[in-house]
């Protein structure tokens, strides 16, 4: 981070009539104290409007022990500057709520219901949450506090869930899930339709909820990496990466430049494959089974590919705090370059049948559409974003690892404003489907950038006792979006709290926007365009 860039947005809150304690930490993060909380949605709003900043996540964190409160951390960032804000209010026990910003941002909302969920905490004057993520808990019993422990005795009153009914003539409900015709992961749509087409779709989650954030604060902070890889097994490198970077900052540990650079190699490596099995599943929802098993067969290339290099064709093991376990000589490297080439060989003669087959074409095309300002309000991340014109890319705008280290500007995506212009209307499965192309071709050319590995060690081991309750925020791209890890420490290098917001618990609110209009027989190719992880939503 520049010291100026951080230097001009200090220069900016100076001028703010507010009164709020601020300092800088790890080179990028701004932390505001604001004195009054009631001043919050005002202050949130300036941050909106005058410094272009977008609401990131909601951190909640039980203090009562270090500040006889509960803390809520308010993190917003910036798309053009790597810059964050935590905006920071206390709430006294005693008074156990906090202001909305849902009119400020609409989609602090999910936030809002999750920690309600988690810690029993409301917004103010607001006793109509739903639950969002805990199923049939009981009442009065919040996870996530500290007084609460695995051994606490349930007494079995469950909260209660109910759809919101849509009536009119002629409208019928469809619920579909929670268990699916197939090995997917569970979750529930509730369709309201006329005739064929969806009027209506609420969404329920939270069927594969596993408490890691809990069960994080009982492991040694080595174990929570194999804990992060887990929270969707396709995002291992992405959440384990993100996870270690956090505690790095804690530990101001700056990792060898070669680990860096393998560290983009398997991140890359994790979003092509991943990539291939979204399009592959894109086309088999349409009825292509040509073009989806070809392109499965360039899946299981690359998910072989993973496991000569790593071990794990899903690439667990790969990192750790303070480098990588696995290393990559310049031969492999070499090796890595071949197979790639080959690869993506077949994949553009793939491509061009595809492009070729009117039938399918014409399935994608304004199918599932999302505009450009739904995506503003909602705050999506990821592809999803970038087929609309929105950038957030992690890796271009807060540049981590070896990133920081790609000139982006000379590596820019294959054609992409060439593709969106292509669209009629911007943001439908067709959209989708290209931006994967792109960001397919993008990922090699990333790969490519490394045509020789640094020698030297790839581990630097972390010997010292962090400072207890110190934080920092970790974050990475996945081939979902953006992906953030905040950590506070606890005493002798335990987790005090772990907060995680995948790409997917940001995303998945749009889809009940994208099948508006549409029939029910296009919900799973509209969903398989999106490509969330149920798991990495649940946590």
């Amino acid at each position: 981070m520049n010291n100026k860039t951080i230097e001009h947005y200090l220069s900016k809150l100076e001028h703010l009539e507010f009164k709020f304690k601020s300092h800088v930490q790890n080179n990028n993060e701004i932390h505001i104290e604001l004195e009054d909380s009631s001043k919050l949605i005002e202050f949130c709003t300036i941050l909106k409007l005058e410094i272009n900043l977008r609401l990131l996540t909601m951190i909640y964190c039980d203090e009562r022990k270090i500040n006889h409160a509960f803390s809520l951390r308010y993190l917003l960032g910036s798309d053009t500057d790597d810059v964050f804000f935590f905006v920071v209010i206390f709430i006294d026990k005693k008074h156990a709520y906090f202001p909305s910003l849902s009119d400020v941002f609409p989609y602090s909302i999910k936030y809002e219901r999750e920690i309600n969920d988690m810690f029993g905490i409301q917004t103010q004057g607001d006793t109509t949450l739903k639950p969002l993520l805990l199923h049939d808990f009981q009442k009065n019993i919040f996870p996530l506090r500290k007084d609460f422990h695995a051994n606490t005795e349930l007494n079995y009153t469950p909260r209660k869930f109910e759809f919101t009914p849509i009536t009119g003539d002629g409208i019928c409900e469809i619920p579909v899930g929670p268990i699916h015709a197939g090995i997917i992961e569970p979750g529930h749509f509730r369709f309201s339709v006329l005739g064929e087409n969806i009027v209506n779709m609420e969404t329920r989650l939270g069927y594969t909820h596993k408490g890691i954030e809990k069960i994080a604060e009982s492991m040694s902070i080595n174990n929570v990496v194999l804990l992060s890889e887990r929270i969707s097994g396709d995002e291992s490198i992405a959440n384990s990466m993100a996870f270690c970077q956090a505690i790095e900052k804690i530990a101001q540990l700056e990792i060898p430049e070669k680990s860096k650079q393998i560290r983009l190699l398997f991140a890359e490596l994790e979003r092509i494959y991943n990539h291939f099995g979204t399009l592959s599943g894109i086309l088999n929802d349409v009825g292509f089974s040509y073009g989806a098993s070809r392109l499965e067969i360039l899946k299981e290339y690359m998910m072989q590919l993973n496991e000569k290099l790593s071990g794990s064709r899903l690439l667990f093991g790969v990192n750790q705090i303070g480098g990588v376990k696995v290393d990559i000589s310049n031969t492999s490297l070499s090796g890595i370059h071949s197979m790639l080439d080959n690869i993506f060989q077949n994949f553009e003669k793939i491509l061009e049948h595809i492009k070729s087959n009117s039938s399918v074409i014409d399935r994608l095309r304004n199918t599932g559409i999302i505009e450009k300002q739904t995506v503003n309000d909602l705050g999506i991340v990821g592809l999803s974003s970038i087929c609309t014109g929105i950038d957030t890319d992690t890796r271009k705008n807060h540049p981590y690892g070896y990133y920081s280290s790609i000139n982006f500007e000379q590596t820019p995506r294959a054609d992409m404003e060439q593709q969106v212009k292509l669209q009629k209307r911007i943001g439908d499965v067709l959209s989708r489907f290209m931006s994967r192309v792109n960001e397919l071709r993008y990922s090699k050319k990333l790969i490519e950038s490394i045509s020789n590995l640094e020698t030297g060690e790839i581990y630097i081991p972390l010997e010292s006792k962090l400072i207890p309750f110190s934080s920092g925020l970790g974050y990475a791209e996945s081939h979902r979006g953006e992906t953030l890890h905040w950590v506070m420490i606890g005493e002798d290098n335990s987790i005090f709290r772990y907060k995680i917001r995948t790409a997917s618990f940001a995303n998945w609110s749009v889809i009940e926007h994208a099948v508006l209009n549409n029939i029910v027989a296009d919900f799973p190719v509209i969903n398989k365009s999106f490509d969330f992880s149920y798991s990495g939503n649940d946590l």
